[in-house]
Formats: structure tokens, C-alpha cells, sequence
């Protein structure tokens, strides 16, 4: 029998005080200045930039054409670029509209987070100019180890940090070595502008060459102007994004509670869940809860959630070098056996008990319910292995 309370959805963007954030919207039209570069954007650009603990940030559109505005504004060669294939296809168009050939890197089977190891691999294999590690649902890669394997091949490192906005680490060493990091302030992110991106470099040249180029690639005297696009964030968005980051340390403080207790309820069934690993030194922001499966075949775990009123997604599904428009046989063992058995499950801005105990009870039922049926579900069809 399925539960016939609201359905809770994986994710659920959510905004505080919306009609405080409509007044100022209101304002914004009545004033007439609407976008190119406005006090709100200005403002936000400060307040981001002083949160993130870095010199000058730069807003954009979005997350997406923050990855393409840092590949040209820091004119990386082109050649080929190194990505994992566990990402959202945004990563993978950045690299190629640009004019790179994507190479697909693993991941750690533990943090699904791209492979240093394979990483030096392939940059021996291949030459690349470019390389594109992905936060994974709010778990940073090892950029230590990236940034030195690509800067021993002579790559650039642009860091697609979609997913990071607000995850704390011990170390941040690794930060000056990037090229680029770049965020998305999309409307299922923990900062929201329902569209918006922000990009940092530690360089101050490709900071204002971001700055050219989000504008058509104006220039003064127009006469140096060169070919760019128009990346700009609007007034309307920065009012969202400036409430949504006045509110940000306590939105993070509830998401990082959610995560311990739902990853706590996983950790009850080590036989049928596996969680994320996260690295020594790392708190992430609670950007999505991640669940590998272990012998389980996956859509019969998000039937099972479902029927308790609770969706389970397959989340970064199919794997980028899976795509009809690659050739087939690229081998990324731990990317396949985790996108076997993968879903993420709900985790929000804002969670009453009741969801959260809704949600508890499903990973539980749901962990009963394939427990009891084990034995001859082993005898009946082949086993899927999710993360190890």
C-alpha cells in the first residue's frame, strides 16, 4: 500500500521571507535599473566575496557559463580537458563548446570524487591542457593532489564548485593553484538566485578579463573590445541572492543537521546502504544526501521509496561517457558500479519533523523490506554492486 501523504521530492527549493524579497523586487523595477551592473550585483559581488574569504568575486548568469567565462577569460590552450563522468552535463558543454575534446577521468569509489591516481593517467596519456574536478553533492575532491598532478603536466585547473557553496575545509592551500573555482547559484542550490553563478581566480588578470567578457567583451576604448558574452547577473537575481546569503549560515547549520541524522539513519544498514565518504578536515554544506546501494537492484529501491511517499533519484544518471554521442567502451569501473546502484534521497533548506521523520522511516522500511527479501532475490537475478 503506498502512502497517501504529500509526496516529499528529493529536493525542494526554498526561499525565507519571500515577500520581504517581492518588496525589494518592487523596488528594483520602480527604479528603472534593471541590469548591467547595478547596486544590488555590486553589493552581492562584495557580500560574496567576503563570505568565500577571497579578494574580489565575479557574478554571473549562471553556473553553467561560469565554467565557460573562467576557460576564456584565463585563455587556457585548447587541447583536451579531463572531467569526471559522474557530473552534470554543464561541465561536460563548458569544455566542449569552448573547442576541447573531454577525456573522462573515475572517480574515488569512496567519495565520488575525481581520481588523482587515474587523473595522473591519463594527463601522461594525453597531454591535456585542462583539467575540471567537480564538488560531488557537497564533498570536495582531493585538489591537493589534482592541482599538483595537473601543474606538473602544465594544465589549468578550473574547479567546478556547483555544488560547494558553503563547505568548510581544514586546508585551503590547494585554492591558490586554481585557475578558476566556479559556483551555481541555481534554485536547488543552499544560496539561491533561482539563476546566478559566481566565479573567483587568485589571479587579478583573469579576474578582469571575467569582467570583460560577461559583458559582450566590452572594453575601453571600445576599440579594444574583443569577442565575449553576455554573463550578467541581473538586479532582480541579486535581491534574491543578497537574502538568500544574509540567511545562509543558518540555512547551512540546518541542512549539516539533516545530513548527520539521515546519514545516521543509513549507517543502521551497512548491509543495504553505503554513504559518501567524507575526507578528514571537510564539512559539507548538505548540498544533497547521496546513497550508494549495495546487492540491490535500484528501481526496486525507488519503487519501495516511493510507495512510502518518499523520492529516491538517480542523481548525475547516466554518467557523461555513457551518452549516445560518445564511442562506447571507455573503462571507468567505480563510476559504473556506483551509477548502478546510486539515488539521493530528499535533503532541503528546510525540513519540518514530520519530513524528517517520514524520510527516516522510509530508509528503514525500505532496508527491512530488502533484507526480508534477499535470499531469494540473490537467486533470482544478478547482484548490482553501488559504491565500495
Amino acid at each position: 500500500m503506498s502512502d497517501q501523504r504529500p509526496f516529499i521530492p528529493m529536493v525542494s527549493p526554498q526561499v525565507d521571507e519571500p515577500d520581504a524579497i517581492a518588496a525589494q523586487i518592487a523596488d528594483v523595477l520602480r527604479s528603472g535599473r534593471l541590469s548591467n551592473g547595478g547596486p544590488l550585483v555590486e553589493g552581492f559581488e562584495r557580500a560574496i566575496a567576503a563570505f568565500l574569504g577571497v579578494e574580489e568575486a565575479v557574478a554571473v548568469s549562471n553556473g553553467a557559463v561560469a565554467i565557460s567565462l573562467a576557460i576564456e577569460a584565463a585563455a587556457v590552450r585548447r587541447g583536451k580537458a579531463i572531467l569526471p563522468a559522474f557530473t552534470f552535463i554543464a561541465t561536460l558543454n563548458a569544455a566542449v563548446h569552448a573547442g576541447f575534446e573531454p577525456v573522462f577521468c573515475d572517480i574515488d569509489p569512496e567519495t565520488w570524487t575525481l581520481d588523482p591516481g587515474h587523473l595522473r593517467r591519463l594527463l601522461a596519456e594525453h597531454g591535456a591542457t585542462l583539467v575540471l574536478p567537480v564538488n560531488v553533492f557537497g564533498v570536495p575532491p582531493d585538489l591537493a593532489a589534482i592541482t599538483r598532478e595537473a601543474r606538473g603536466a602544465g594544465a589549468a585547473v578550473i574547479y567546478d564548485d556547483a555544488h560547494g557553496m558553503g563547505t568548510e575545509t581544514a586546508s585551503r592551500e590547494a585554492e591558490a593553484l586554481l585557475t578558476a573555482t566556479t559556483y551555481s547559484l541555481h534554485a536547488t542550490k543552499v544560496l539561491v538566485a533561482a539563476e546566478g553563478g559566481v566565479v573567483v581566480s587568485p589571479d587579478r588578470e583573469v579576474r578582469a578579463a571575467m569582467r570583460r567578457l560577461r559583458n559582450h567583451g566590452l572594453a575601453q576604448p571600445l576599440s579594444a573590445s574583443v569577442p565575449g558574452m553576455n554573463a550578467k547577473l541581473d538586479e532582480l537575481r541579486a535581491a534574491l541572492a543578497l537574502s538568500s546569503l544574509r540567511r545562509l549560515p543558518e540555512a547551512l547549520a540546518r541542512r549539516r543537521t539533516y545530513l548527520d541524522r539521515l546519514r545516521a539513519a543509513l549507517s543502521r544498514h551497512p548491509q543495504v546502504y553505503r554513504t559518501q565518504r567524507v575526507p578528514p578536515g571537510v564539512n559539507p554544506n548538505g548540498q544533497n544526501l547521496g546513497v550508494g546501494l549495495i546487492d540491490a537492484p535500484i528501481d526496486d529501491v525507488i519503487a519501495a521509496f516511493a510507495r512510502r511517499g518518499v523520492e529516491a533519484r538517480r542523481y548525475f544518471y547516466p554518467p557523461l561517457h555513457a551518452l549516445d554521442c560518445f564511442p562506447a567502451g571507455v573503462a571507468l569501473p567505480n563510476t559504473d558500479r556506483l551509477c548502478a546502484g546510486q539515488v539521493c534521497l530528499p535533503l532541503h533548506g528546510r525540513m519540518s519533523e514530520e519530513t524528517l521523520d517520514r524520510v527516516e522511516a522510509a530508509i528503514h522500511g525500505v532496508a527491512e523490506e530488502l533484507e526480508a527479501r534477499r535470499p531469494s532475490a540473490r537467486s533470482s537475478r544478478p547482484a548490482l554492486l553501488g559504491a565500495t
